[in-house]
């Protein structure tokens, strides 16, 4: 099986950055890192390996995908990918619960 090589663009950080603390709360929830610590890699493992079959097209925008997935520390995430011109898969955008 071969992978494809992905990216994580900084927009991507910047809207992390927007939607978690920098630490986890006392109440439990996830912080930045949790979540890049925990959920990302499984997702960027599927985007690999997977790119077509794990993502939907965005109606109306056609060169940007998405993968939805349920996570660890996360009830579900929708991440929005784009191809790059060397077919590399770059990771853009984070939408939380």
């Amino acid at each position: 099986m071969s992978r494809r090589q992905v990216r994580v663009a900084a927009s991507f950080f910047d809207r992390l950055d927007e939607l978690l603390p920098p630490e986890r709360t006392s109440t439990g929830s996830p912080s930045a890192t949790d979540f890049l610590m925990r959920e990302l890699p499984a997702i960027i493992d599927r985007l690999a390996t997977a790119y077509e079959t794990s993502t939907l097209p965005v109606m109306g925008e056609p060169e940007i995908r998405v993968i939805i997935a349920a996570g660890i520390l996360i009830d579900y995430m929708a991440v929005y990918t784009v191809l790059a011109e060397d077919e590399a898969i770059e990771v853009i955008y984070l939408v939380l619960p």
